[in-house]
């Protein structure tokens, strides 16, 4: 998926997700790899991050993998996904990731749980 406009809520996909230069996020993103040349504020779960020059990333984020080309920017926390799911860092991990209690099935159960985050935002 490639987002070029604005989207506000929720973005749920189990496959890769770009945000254009003049693409704007806010919300929970749920996705496989997610790359940001535009702005992206919120709750990110994610196997990998990438901010290209130009990105801004503002929020939290879950992920095993995360890269910051030279002027791409990222403000917020980033709380790492180890090889057996444990989410390190991360204040009560999202609660649980809202009481999915997380390490059973990895980085698929940590982005799934995320998915119980939906109405707080």
């Amino acid at each position: 998926m490639h987002v070029d406009g604005t989207v506000e809520g929720v973005l749920d996909s189990d496959h890769d997700v770009s945000i254009g230069h003049e693409g704007r996020v806010s919300g929970l993103v749920k996705a496989r790899n997610l790359v940001v040349s535009g702005v992206l504020e919120g709750k990110v779960a994610c196997e990998k991050l990438e901010i290209l020059k130009g990105g801004k990333f503002v929020g939290e984020l879950v992920c095993g993998d995360l890269a910051i080309e030279s002027g791409g920017k990222f403000i917020g926390h980033n709380h790492e996904v180890t090889e057996d799911g444990v989410v390190l860092g991360l204040p009560e991990t999202f609660q649980k990731l809202i009481h999915g209690q997380l390490a059973d099935d990895g980085l698929q159960k940590t982005l799934r749980s995320i998915e119980n985050v939906q109405h707080e935002i």
